[in-house]
């Protein structure tokens, strides 16, 4: 049985984590921004499950305070003395359009610095602010997994997505902070290892976007999400300041 933090579990990736950690019996901790009254997905799985564990607690990654508060209150619970097995940053926004040019060729628009910001605040910023947080708490973490996406990868860069612009380098800012993260802590002698995940084409109301082209191989949340548990565990301690696809391919 392994504890799982999964932040960012309100609906879509990582609400399907949940689900499928608790259903196979792993302990869970979910996080959900604003009101968790308004969770009712979530306390269900809290409330009703007889496998594992499912524990709910607030952390809103645009703003730092919260953040803090969540790093708190999990070493308070869970305490110094046992390590969580996996972290799983899942927070994250998709604006679109969030397009670079003014003079973009389809019905995309230009970003106004409030949207670009806003990208840059919940999918880097606040999720490296998780991170480091949690890392200060004196909990020991055996990995911590960001969400990525291949938006960001600057070695397959998607020249066809328009109005993506904000989205992709906000990606690209999140897989260069991990990858110093990751360095920093094995010279500091750390065993936590630090990964990225990009979890495929998937079907959420986040991805729900009318684009003007043809998304090819879309997967459910639930074929995504098993699969990534899948290459969670098997290159756990392995490699560190990785990217790695939903199905394994680095």
């Amino acid at each position: 049985m392994s504890h799982w933090v999964i932040v960012g579990a309100s609906r879509g990736i990582g609400l399907e984590f949940v689900k499928q950690l608790v259903a196979r019996g792993d302990n869970v901790t979910a996080t959900t921004r604003g009101d968790m009254s308004k969770a009712s997905k979530l306390w269900s799985l809290a409330g009703s499950s007889d496998q594992g564990t499912c524990r709910l607690l607030e952390c809103d990654v645009k703003s730092e305070a919260s953040i803090s508060a969540f790093a708190r209150d999990l070493a308070s619970i869970h305490g110094t003395s046992t390590s969580i097995d996996y972290v799983v940053i899942n927070a994250g926004i998709l604006k679109y359009p969030n397009s670079s040019s003014p003079n973009s060729p389809s019905l995309m628009r230009s970003s106004s610095f409030a949207d670009f910001a806003d990208h840059l605040h919940t999918n880097t910023i606040g999720p490296i602010l998780v991170a480091q947080k949690l890392l200060a708490s004196g909990v020991p973490i055996g990995s911590i997994l960001f969400m990525s996406s291949d938006s960001g990868s600057a070695t397959k860069f998607r020249a066809f997505e328009d109005g993506f612009a904000a989205y992709a380098a906000s990606k690209a800012a999140l897989n260069q902070a991990l990858r110093h993260m990751a360095a920093e802590l094995q010279r500091s002698g750390s065993q936590t290892t630090v990964n990225c995940l990009h979890p495929g084409e998937v079907a959420t109301d986040m991805a729900n976007v009318p684009v003007d082209w043809e998304v090819e191989g879309i997967i459910s949340a639930e074929e995504s999400v098993m699969k990534m548990i899948d290459v969670i565990e098997a290159k756990s301690g392995q490699m560190t300041g990785t990217f790695y696809q939903w199905d394994g391919q680095v």
